[in-house]
């Protein structure tokens, strides 16, 4: 029976949970595509993004549009950069910090947020199981 935690060909992910006013849906779409070239550009292995679909929780535990504080006009979009291990997670990084037009892309994002907010990200190693 397979659990999930076999291989490690996406053995590290970075993840990001942006809180964006709903009119910049489109726009945010648009800029995560150029976001997700940009990363697999530079090394990750794919992006995946997704935008929250339910606040519900189950009883006993908090929905994440709660914890983060979205409000009904507001959408929350995670994106998720795969990579090999952490030192080619740092390899991209750098790269793209390198890059000329990585700088307008992350500008462009910031301003698509909802004002006040900080974009939450945490990077992850597969558990060893």
């Amino acid at each position: 029976m397979k659990t999930g935690f076999e291989g490690n060909e996406r053995g590290y992910v970075q993840l990001f949970v942006y809180r964006i006013p709903k009119e910049n849906h489109d726009a945010m779409r648009r800029l995560l595509g150029e976001i997700a070239d940009l990363v697999k550009k530079h090394g990750a292995l794919d992006s995946d993004f997704f935008q929250l679909h339910s606040t519900e929780a189950f009883q006993g535990f908090v929905s994440i549009a709660g914890t983060i504080s979205a409000v009904p006009d507001e959408e929350l979009w995670l994106e998720m950069d795969y990579y090999r291990e952490r030192s080619l997670r740092d390899q991209a990084m750098a790269k793209i910090g390198k890059d000329d037009g990585a700088g307008t892309l992350f500008r462009q994002l910031r301003g698509l947020v909802s004002p006040g907010y900080s974009i939450v990200m945490g990077e992850f190693e597969r558990a060893k199981m």
